[in-house]
């Protein structure tokens, strides 16, 4: 059986509120062909950084749960087209996205916030050969705008981006069709499909996206005839037959109250000391839900439970599954506190464009696309974005026993940050 991954999208659009849809002389080879990109500087990633990626991935879990369905995202993957768009951001519209990614407005430094963006973008593009990892950004700048060079100075060079002149007012079915076509080639044809001609109109003045396709192939793969058909049990009491895989090995595990939790760690590269990234896989205990489970996963918690686990001997029982994903983000930003940027009178988006081109931009959409499938052989995605909780128990000394046959947490982690790149909660595989 062929290995499975994750694909995730996720784009911004802007529009010009009351654009001047006369073209712009906007060839190319002016902006984006001649302007070189600037020497930057990478950093170790710095514990503010961390946390505010740990923050920022609890509060949209938080926010994008729904009772029955099924959820998986991309903090990570957001946070990246986020950080490219709030160096266009000024005044209080700035301030409130930077709170919204976790950051104290009071502390932030833009430029630092640039070369960890940078830094993390690099990790991902070293992944190595037990992880395929590609990530790309690209935006789109529509012929009547005149773009800032200063904010596209910073998107190629800090976020690697790849910047396209596009003709929104006039040619909108194409527009769409080149950025779909891109975004399939950066997935591997997980995602094909982003924008509808009737997505892109006249008053859409940029489009920022960020693709990310993850393949990892597990440390210890599942033996396929050890997988049967077994009963799942639904959260509105019903049951369903799934594919439920086994193994019996050493895992890293952690017995946490009122719930079990295991790593399935990706195959490391030769010579590596230790797997780069890893799967999470938490079960509630019978008689807790995974909503209730989900409200313990806060920053704090997070990083109290990946020191607790420990390698321990047991026996896994989890699903194959598969899921799509679409979400709407623009209620989810708002909710903590991203109002501004919305707003089509008082978003201010003034370092994005030129001064003579001064177009009131503010943000349309934000969308995500998601896709993963998980089998015996590893994990594909596609992705074209307190204290005292829950406590956590010392390492067991007994060999455990996780079956995962009811609603269940999982989160793909880069393991050296503990930086998440996905969640997701399977209530029916």
């Amino acid at each position: 059986m062929r290995n499975k991954a994750i694909a995730v999208l996720i784009s911004i659009v802007l529009l010009g509120g009351c654009a001047d849809n006369t073209p712009y002389v906007n060839p190319y080879d002016r902006y984006y062909a001649n302007l070189a990109p600037e020497p930057v500087t990478t950093a170790s990633i710095a514990d503010e950084t961390q946390q505010a990626c740990h923050k920022f991935a609890s509060d949209l879990l938080q926010q994008l749960d729904k009772p029955g369905e099924n959820l998986f995202f991309s903090p990570f993957s957001l946070m990246v087209v986020l950080g490219m768009t709030i160096n266009g951001a000024s005044g209080e519209t700035h301030r409130q996205m930077v709170q919204a990614l976790g950051y104290d407005p009071d502390q932030f430094d833009e430029k630092a916030f640039n070369q960890q963006m940078r830094s993390l973008l690099d990790i991902l593009k070293t992944a190595g050969d037990g992880v395929k990892l590609h990530r790309a950004n690209g935006v789109w700048v529509d012929q009547s705008v005149e773009p800032n060079p200063d904010f596209l100075r910073t998107v190629l060079s800090y976020y690697d981006s790849q910047v396209f002149a596009a003709d929104f007012v006039d040619n909108p079915r194409q527009a769409a069709g080149h950025i779909n076509r891109w975004v399939s080639e950066q997935t591997n044809s997980m995602i094909d499909h982003l924008f509808a001609p009737e997505d892109l109109h006249s008053l859409t003045a940029i489009v920022l996206v960020n693709a990310l396709y993850f393949d990892g192939k597990w440390a210890n793969p599942f033996m396929p005839e050890n997988t049967w058909n077994e009963i799942f049990h639904l959260e509105n009491g019903n049951t369903r037959r799934v594919p439920m895989m086994r193994d019996n090995d050493r895992y890293p595990y952690l017995r946490g109250d009122g719930f079990q939790a295991v790593c399935l760690p990706y195959r490391r590269d030769y010579g590596q000391d230790a797997p780069r990234f890893g799967f999470y896989l938490f079960v509630p205990d019978k008689g807790r839900t995974v909503a209730w489970l989900r409200e313990q996963w806060t920053p704090e918690n997070w990083a109290k439970w990946r020191k607790a686990f420990a390698e321990t001997e047991g026996e896994l029982q989890m699903p194959r599954f598969r899921m799509e994903c679409t979400y709407h983000l623009n209620d989810a930003l708002k909710a903590l506190g991203m109002e501004l940027p919305f707003d089509a009178t008082r978003a201010d988006f003034r370092r994005m464009t030129a001064e003579s081109n001064q177009t009131p931009l503010f943000i349309q959409r934000v969308l995500q696309k998601a896709t993963i499938e998980l089998d015996e052989q590893g994990t594909r995605v596609a992705v074209a974005t307190g204290e005292g909780a829950a406590a956590v128990a010392s390492a067991p000394l007994e060999p455990f026993k996780i079956v995962a046959d009811r609603p269940f947490l999982f989160a793909i982690v880069h393991e050296p940050t503990g930086i998440v790149l996905f969640l997701g909660i399977v209530r029916e595989p």
